[in-house]
């Protein structure tokens, strides 16, 4: 029985943990509330009997203080408690209005009067501001926040980058801690992981240019961003650890219904519309919902659902990308562009989408509480496997998801200081892109730019399909001053992924004239005209493969309380993830000679994480805590990869090239007229090319960083804290595509700038590829690094009077020599990510591609309702404002000057920069955003509101540049250019900087919300 049907087993039979199956998972998606009980002396309480109580589902929790005075609730609810502290001799004391948030210790010291003829005493609780016991660095987005500040597209992910050290990575949708991949991050959401593990990204992959979001903003409670050094029960990330708690039920019902609209009448026009002489780009959004919360059986079941619809157009401009000044001077040309004119219309993407949540939380007992919750997501992007103004509507297709997830938890008190929490999740996310057009891809240049491509993408249509069980079990113990945390995890992925890449066959035509001679059936090619078309080999799985992953973790935590002022947090964590190994051996002796097997992943059995922090309150108080650590925390290597090396072999997939006469008729196939189906049985005739493989380094291990810190926060005022805090992040044997298969040493080669004198002296390859029979061999690695130091500064004040506030400034710096675990796909952008030189790695080492050295982000919450004592008319008027924002200024992100050509004839040409440039010399300007959101609260009845709400984004509709051309030099031989006919030279490209993209225009969004 495969693990994926027995773990639906025991999903069924987890229903049944009510019957005294003692299980639950690691309780990430909790807090903790403790302290010492004391009397007035300040002498400790033992035994005293203490009670906490949500407010919400009056469920409550015991404990008392043991010898030391101390008492802890180690596994708690997120939510507002009142707490209850008893003994005899003492006067009974209750606090009032704890607020506990995701992953928080709140340290609660207690003091007891004696008894006298006052019996109890009631005081509202004001809880630290600082987490006096926590060593690690982290930040909470809370309830307010995420339902009150402005986010472009409702996805309360962007929210992460309100905290410091943050930043965008890059590739589109990830976050960048500290300057690493966001491949690199984790995402777990109510415990469960919540990773796509084949993409490396989120399920669903949303934010990444495809689907918006999983969950609607309006079912997150809170979520706490792990950045720094926390503890072993988190794993799988080497960089952040963003912890979501979904909302739950109450003994109340409570509800929403809103609607979010936007529209290219309420927006500015884009800088980039405005140099190119164009008028706002069409644009419509619309996002609507709501949801619904309450008792089931009141103080004992609860239940909660949602549901967020949005539905989002963006249109996609095309042109013909002409020479300057061309005229068709024959025939054959002007069939070509009546050709392409013809596909060469404007086109929309669509990003539509429904997400659905359902939960419902039981406590079975006061000892057992089961949560379960259901999410799902549809998402139709229609258009979106491609687009650019050179890509006709031919050449995409759908992205689609279709995600699903139950989780059931079960928390099961054995003892006060015995705790038990477990986890299921199964999981279904499905994503296949589809395809507009079976004509093949061709791609049309003239004078070595390109016009325009046609027909299908060369990979569609495709898929991957992942379906996830995960158990998990985290047992705490309090004894003493320690409070144990232990605990397991085992996923299992099984991954389907189809991508037939050339399998329907890809064109390049060098000019319009070969095209329209192709057209018509009579053979004129140009140099370098071809047909590729891949086939997959016989007797095996071709383009599908199977990149399943199994992962086990296991953790042990303690956080010592070893002085009143010093917590010590020691953990030790260790993760092992088994790669499905490739069934296909290549058996060429040249690889053989070198020791390189295509059905060999090495795998990284001793990956041991020690995880130190101490947290030190100098002056015996919770106003001031000095913290630090260091750990070892080890990432995923994405699936992507792997399945790359299980079809691209060399034998799997098997690409013949075309050319001359032998180039079939456009649009026919090898196989003749084009079928829904790529590909063909058997390949017939043309050349067959040298095979690209992939294959993993014999000595491949996981990804791992090492993480230290060093900070102080002081809580200045009942509601204010100022920290500082130095961050030291160091990637160690992160993972990179690199091609093996070139031979030095490199030829030193000068070339010349067109109009100069200049001479620049640059290395290249003139040497035959040294394993015979391949082109490329392109070898997964762990043996790139990178270094991250940074200071960050953060001011927080916490809602009080009407007003909350989180500020940070971040300065860092990040060097590294272009790690990256995505490039998969030659002869496309991936090849963007690799070295520029694969035999002199170091010449790569620079500023990282996510480098941001300043970093500033504020945010608030201001209720400006105070018109409690106006008369009623006024107070009408003047009541029930609130102001809310982001306002975010940060410099630029660097990028390197290159050549549009392989310079170094390495068969790269998107890595060869200016000679003697070294990566990333360039930075893109800075960029300012003021993000307002106005909202005018009105009365219906008692318990129901209209909220209507205005919010801008870029607001001063700044020009925030976020993409450059970065093209220095093209390369020409004419002789009225370089001077000598035949001699190559480098011509300076006037667009090289100019921006390509921005962050976009001013953004007005309207919207209204009714909340009962």
């Amino acid at each position: 029985m495969s693990l994926i049907r027995f773990s639906k087993t025991v999903g069924m039979v987890l229903v049944l943990l009510a019957l005294g199956l003692q299980l639950r998972a690691q309780s990430g998606d909790e807090g903790a509330i403790g302290g010492t009980v004391t009397d007035q002396s300040g002498a400790v309480v033992p035994d005293a009997k203490l009670t906490i109580t949500n407010k919400s589902t009056k469920i409550s929790y015991e404990t008392s203080s043991n010898g030391d005075g101390l008492y802890t609730f180690p596994v708690v609810a997120v939510g507002t408690y009142s707490l209850v502290a008893e003994h005899s001799g003492f006067t009974t004391l209750s606090l009032d209005d704890i607020s506990l948030a995701v992953g928080s210790h709140v340290n609660l010291p207690l003091t007891m009067g004696l008894a006298s003829q006052t019996t109890s005493v009631k005081v509202t609780a004001v809880a630290p501001v600082v987490e006096v016991t926590q060593s690690q660095i982290s930040s909470t987005v809370n309830e307010r926040a995420i339902e009150s500040l402005p986010t472009l597209g409702r996805n309360f992910i962007n929210f992460v980058l309100l905290t410091p050290g943050v930043t965008t990575d890059t590739r589109t949708g990830d976050i960048s801690f500290a300057g690493q991949r966001g491949t690199l991050n984790s995402l777990v959401v109510d415990g469960s992981d919540n990773n796509n593990t084949f993409f490396g990204q989120t399920l669903g992959r949303t934010g990444s240019g495809r689907a918006p979001y999983q969950f609607s903003q309006d079912a997150v409670e809170e979520f706490r961003v792990n950045s720094n050094d926390y503890s072993a029960e988190y794993g799988h990330a080497g960089g952040a650890v963003i912890n979501v708690v979904t909302k739950s039920g109450t003994n109340d019902f409570h509800g929403t219904v809103f609607e979010f609209y936007r529209d290219r009448s309420l927006n500015a026009n884009d800088l980039i519309n405005k140099t190119r002489g164009k008028p706002k780009s069409p644009y419509h959004f619309n996002q609507f919902g709501g949801d619904l919360g309450g008792p089931i059986v009141k103080d004992k079941a609860f239940f909660f659902f949602d549901y967020d619809g949005q539905r989002n157009i963006f249109p996609n401009f095309t042109f013909l990308n002409l020479p300057r000044g061309f005229v068709p001077s024959n025939a054959f040309q002007q069939s070509a562009l009546a050709y392409l004119t013809a596909r060469a219309n404007p086109w929309s993407q669509t990003f539509n989408q429904n997400v659905y949540l359902g939960k419902v939380d039981w406590q079975i007992s006061p000892r057992n509480r089961l949560a379960v919750r259901y999410d799902a997501q549809r998402f139709s992007g229609n258009n979106l496997e491609n687009g650019g103004p050179q890509n006709s509507v031919e050449h995409t297709g759908a992205s689609n998801v279709t995600a699903d997830t139950l989780t059931l938890d079960l928390t099961s008190m054995f003892s006060p200081t015995l705790v038990n929490v477990a986890r299921y999740s199964y999981v279904r996310d499905n994503e296949p892109g589809q395809s507009n057009s079976v004509n093949p891809q061709a791609t049309i240049f003239q004078d070595a730019q390109q016009v325009f491509t046609v027909g299908r993408n060369f990979f569609s249509p495709r898929f991957t399909n992942i379906t996830r069980g995960e158990w998990a079990d985290t047992l705490t113990w309090v004894h003493g001053r320690h409070t144990v945390k232990t605990g397991a995890n085992v996923l299992d992925d099984r991954i389907a992924n189809f991508f037939p890449g050339n399998f329907s066959g890809q064109y390049t035509f060098n000019s319009l004239t070969s095209f329209g001679a192709n057209l018509a059936g009579t053979p004129a090619p140009a140099p370098q005209d071809n047909f590729v078309q891949a086939f997959a080999g016989p007797g095996t799985s071709g383009p599908t493969t199977h990149p399943n992953l199994f992962e086990f973790s296991g953790f042990i935590q303690d956080e010592w309380r070893a002085r009143k002022d010093l917590t010590l947090n020691l953990g030790l964590r260790y993760d092992i993830d088994k790669l499905a190994q490739p069934s296909v051996l290549n058996p060429s002796p040249a690889l053989a000679a070198l020791g390189i097997r295509t059905n060999f992943v090495n795998t990284d059995d001793n990956n041991f994480g020690p995880r130190l922090g101490f947290a030190w309150t100098p002056t015996h108080s919770d106003q001031l805590v000095v913290r630090g650590g260091y750990g070892i925390y080890y990432g995923r290597t994405p699936s992507i990869l792997l399945g790359t090396a299980h079809s691209n072999n060399g034998l799997n997939v098997q690409t013949r090239t075309f050319t001359g006469s032998s180039i079939p008729q456009y649009p026919n196939t090898q196989c003749g007229a084009p079928t829904a189906s790529p590909g063909c049985a058997a390949p017939t005739g043309g050349k067959a090319s040298s095979p690209i493989i992939f294959v993993f380094a014999k000595d491949y291990v996981q990804p791992y960083v090492q993480q230290g810190s060093f900070g102080v926060e002081w809580q200045f005022a009942n509601n204010m804290s100022l920290s500082a805090t130095y961050l030291h992040v160091r990637g160690t044997h992160l993972t990179r595509t690199r091609d093996i298969n070139l031979a030095g040493p490199e030829t030193p080669t000068n070339i010349g700038i067109a109009g100069t004198n200049t001479v620049l002296t640059y290395n290249k390859f003139t040497l035959p590829r040294p394993i015979a029979g391949f082109f490329r061999v392109e070898m997964f690695e762990s043996n790139s690094n990178s270094n991250y130091d940074g200071v960050s500064v953060a001011l927080k004040r916490r809602f009080s009077h009407n007003f909350q506030l989180l500020a940070s400034y971040s300065l860092g710096k990040v060097i590294d020599d272009a790690p990256d675990s995505t490039s998969v796909v030659p002869f496309s952008f991936d090849d963007a990510k690799m070295v520029e030189d694969p035999l002199n790695i170091r010449a790569d080492r620079a500023a990282g591609i996510n480098d941001q050295r300043h970093r500033f982000v504020l945010s608030g919450v201001w209720n400006l309702d105070y018109t409690r004592n106006f008369s009623p008319v006024p107070k009408a008027i003047l009541g029930g404002w609130q102001f809310s924002g982001i306002f975010t200024a940060q410099s630029g992100q660097p990028y390197s000057g290159v050549v549009n050509f392989d310079l170094n004839n390495d068969s790269n040409s998107r890595t060869d920069r200016t000679p003697g440039l070294s990566r990333d010399n360039f930075y893109l300007p800075r960029t300012i955003s003021l993000d307002p959101r106005l909202t005018r609260n009105i009365g219906i009845t008692e318990k129901v509101k209209l909220e209507l709400i205005a919010e801008g984004f870029n607001i001063f509709n700044r020009a925030n540049i976020n993409s450059v051309n970065n093209t220095q030099f093209s390369r020409s031989i004419k002789a009225a250019i370089c001077g000598v006919a035949g001699t190559p030279c480098l011509v300076p490209q006037s667009l090289f900087g100019s921006p390509t993209a921005t962050l976009g225009p001013r953004i007005l969004q309207l919207a209204a919300k009714i909340v009962f």
